[in-house]
């Protein structure tokens, strides 16, 4: 009886551990497929923070950009304002712009700016040249091409060439560059602020003897044989000085 009752009991115990086994099996996987889960969640989570923390950094450099873009647009504003303003000024009330050519002087007048008050001074001075050698330019130029249409109806010129318009220039330029009777006759200068800085304006008004410009220039074109005009240089000056006093 007793054996029976052991057989019966072993059968028991035998049955039940498999079903056991199973089950400690389905739950360890159930716990690992558990935990894989969490780390995708987690993982998901990690890569969703990672996009947030992305999108406002670039929301933040936005925002920056657009702040530096609205600065530099208000820099140009005033820098646009301020040339403006600088341009609104008429020549006839600038310092030195009181001083205009007669017929025994050749004048003429500009301005330079700079953070540098001497250089702006400097530059003035510079631009002053410039101004009367266009000035003379285009008086002679003019005087010039008259002669020549008056001589091409004679017959006996030829029409002024863009070569001799050149080359006329070229000898004004380089007449004033060399001249050593010029004088300043109005040396000013204003100054304001850009950009936190002080900016000069340098004023310089020029003047030289017609007869130091205008008797080497004639004598230049007559010795160039397509520039030479058909007058002496008492009247070339006379015309001139028509010219200035219709200026």
């Amino acid at each position: 009886m007793k054996t029976q009752f052991y057989i019966v009991l072993l059968s028991l115990l035998f049955g039940v551990a498999p079903i056991y086994a199973q089950t400690r099996k389905d739950i360890k996987e159930a716990e690992t497929e558990r935990w894989k889960q969490q780390q995708r969640q987690e993982a998901e989570i990690s890569e969703l923070r990672h996009d947030i923390r992305k999108a406002n950094l670039l929301s933040e450099q936005a925002a920056m950009n657009a702040q530096i873009d609205a600065q530099k647009k208000a820099e140009e504003r005033a820098k646009e304002k301020a040339r403006e303003e600088a341009a609104k000024e008429v020549v006839d009330n600038m310092p030195c712009g009181e001083y205009f050519s007669t017929k025994e002087v050749l004048r003429a007048m500009a301005f330079g700016e700079d953070y540098d008050q001497q250089f702006a001074i400097d530059i003035a001075r510079s631009e002053a040249q410039y101004a009367l050698a266009s000035q003379i330019s285009s008086y002679v130029q003019a005087l010039h091409s008259h002669y020549n249409k008056s001589s091409r109806i004679s017959g006996s010129g030829r029409p002024t060439s863009r070569e001799s318009s050149s080359r006329i220039e070229q000898m004004i330029n380089t007449s004033v560059d060399q001249a050593i009777g010029y004088r300043i006759i109005c040396r000013k200068s204003t100054s304001y602020i850009l950009d936190g800085e002080k900016l000069y304006k340098g004023y310089v008004a020029i003047e030289i003897d017609a007869d130091e410009i205008l008797q080497p220039l004639y004598d230049g074109m007559q010795a160039d044989q397509e520039l030479e005009l058909d007058l002496d240089y008492e009247r070339f000056k006379a015309e001139l000085e028509k010219m200035l006093s219709q200026n």
